[in-house]
């Protein structure tokens, strides 16, 4: 448990600092200059939005007189083509015409299909260019009733919010860096913790080494005679060994003890950025309040974007479609100089021919008058389509300083969004880790009776042994060579260096009258 205790620290730690850089000085600052910049240009935005709405309703005009133009060009090429019908049926009746007037009139004809299928097409661009202009009114005038609901309410919020980001990084550094503090603190205490358990595998092995020796008293004989004195001396290291076991576990349950408390009322501490973090007007805290208004204005600034994409697409896409136009008007107008040119030739060709032609002559006539005021509409489609082009440009064009302030307002909602979402998960992090910290602790301090389970069994033995060896006997004149075997066979079962100290105390303590031990053990110890 105290294993995932320090990985939740880890963790904790690694989330606050996050916190910190989700929300640091120079991005607050940042955002709040943005913030303001961003509140000052959505006022500038309802006038830039009125100059756009009227240059769109200007390509309208222009398109609806352009129409009326091209049906101008369409009349008089319907009269046009029944002259050509009527040429066909006069010069059939004229013997000497032959095939002459027949050939003109289908080469007019000709011509002026052609004409009508420029203006058929012409008629469907001007469809499709209205159908554009129709939906980017209507777009046009959605947003001017959003814009119009919205400010200046959302400018003056934008502005006060720039003002409590500030304040909110103030408090939230503040109380992170104490949080991060504690947070480091505990981690420290944690690690104690670690390195103070290992005495539980400390203690079982010495415990076991102490019960090895007891069951080697209890089961060999050798060490069973000589009045009991033998074990009795044995008894008395067992009872050395087990005192300082108890000691060194006691001093280490204490550190644990300890540090569990400190650790559990420090824990508690780490959740006060939550309260800091989500301190609000709202209820549901400041980063909600800051989140609606940052997204309301978001949601206005794509608008705004959409309507500038929509407007400048439908200037483009006008100025493309004018100048297909002046393509087609061009065509109709080559196309008339041809019928005129035929007219002309029909008219001389009749007086060629005399009196019996002069009906054709009449009707070539009316056909270059039409001609005529096909070209007069042309002239002025034309003219109109420079007037439609112009308005175009400069709708295609964005107006100074219009794209800085939609860009102004994106980069500020962006920045403040970016930092919430950061800024929320961060904190739910957080919280989520503080609680699971908390959960550890609290399972682990509730688990611990190390005193009881423990400590008090193994005094209860050490008093057991300081019994055992009570009876240990002044004199061990002939105990020697077997007492000197019997530390040996103790000794090769120490594993840590404090139990050779005890090991080494206790021989020490014997006494001079123990020397002789002295002299076995090292005899025995270069024979081996």
């Amino acid at each position: 448990m105290l294993t995932q205790a320090i990985e939740g620290i880890d963790a904790l730690v690694a989330s606050l600092e996050k916190l910190v850089e989700a929300l640091d000085e120079k991005a607050v600052a940042a955002a709040s200059s943005d913030l303001r910049a961003a509140a000052k240009s959505l006022n500038d935005l309802a006038e830039n939005h009125r100059t756009r709405q009227h240059a769109i309703e200007d390509l309208g005009r222009h398109r609806e007189t352009l129409a009326k133009y091209v049906s101008d060009m369409r009349a008089s090429l319907a009269y046009m083509r029944a002259f050509t019908v009527n040429i066909k049926i006069v010069s059939s009746g004229i013997a000497e015409a032959g095939s002459t007037f027949e050939s003109f009139a289908q080469e007019i004809s000709d011509c002026i299909e052609s004409g009508r299928e420029e203006l058929r097409q012409m008629d469907e661009e001007l469809m499709g260019l209205q159908e554009g202009l129709a939906s980017a009114l209507i777009q046009g005038a959605t947003l001017t009733t959003r814009i119009g609901t919205l400010l200046p309410v959302l400018p003056n919020e934008l502005s006060e919010s720039a003002g409590l980001m500030g304040e909110h990084y103030a408090r939230v550094s503040a109380v992170a860096g104490d949080v991060a503090g504690i947070a480091r603190n505990i981690q420290k205490r944690v690690v104690r913790v670690l390195q103070a358990l290992q005495i539980g595998d400390i203690t079982r092995q010495r415990i076991e080494h102490v019960q090895d020796s007891i069951r080697r008293l209890q089961t060999d004989p050798e060490l069973q005679g000589y009045d009991g004195r033998l074990m009795a001396l044995g008894y008395g290291l067992l009872e050395q060994q087990l005192k300082s076991t108890i000691e060194e576990f006691h001093q280490e349950v204490t550190v644990v003890e300890a540090a569990m408390a400190d650790m559990g009322a420090h824990s508690r501490e780490l959740l006060k950025l939550r309260d800091m973090a989500y301190g609000g007007k709202s209820g549901g805290g400041f980063l909600a309040d800051l989140g609606g208004r940052i997204d309301q204005a978001f949601v206005l600034v794509n608008e705004i974007e959409e309507a500038d994409s929509s407007a400048l697409r439908t200037g483009q896409e006008t100025a493309a479609a004018a100048n297909q136009l002046g393509k087609r008007i061009a065509a109709v107008q080559g196309l008339k100089n041809d019928v005129q040119y035929m007219a002309l030739n029909t008219t001389i060709k009749c007086a060629q021919i005399g009196d019996a032609a002069k009906p054709l002559s009449v009707i070539a006539i009316e056909l270059r008058d039409h001609g005529r005021h096909l070209e007069t509409a042309a002239a002025a489609g034309l003219s109109e389509l420079d007037e439609l082009t112009g308005a175009a440009g400069s709708l295609a064009t964005a107006r100074d300083g219009e794209g800085r302030a939609t860009d102004a307002l994106g980069v500020a909602a962006n920045l403040i969004r970016d930092a919430r979402q950061r800024t929320e998960a961060e904190v739910g992090t957080l919280v989520l880790r503080g609680e699971e910290l908390l959960a550890v602790i609290d399972s682990s301090t509730s688990r611990l009776a190390f005193r009881e389970e423990i400590g008090d069994t193994l005094e209860m033995v050490a008093d057991a042994l300081t019994g055992r060896a009570a009876c240990a006997p002044q004199d061990a004149s002939g105990l020697e060579d077997h007492l000197a075997e019997m530390l040996e066979q103790f000794g090769s079962l120490y594993t840590m260096a404090q139990e050779r100290n005890v090991h080494n105390d206790f021989v020490d303590s014997i006494g001079a009258e123990y020397a002789e031990v002295h002299e076995a053990i090292q005899r025995r110890a270069a024979a081996a």
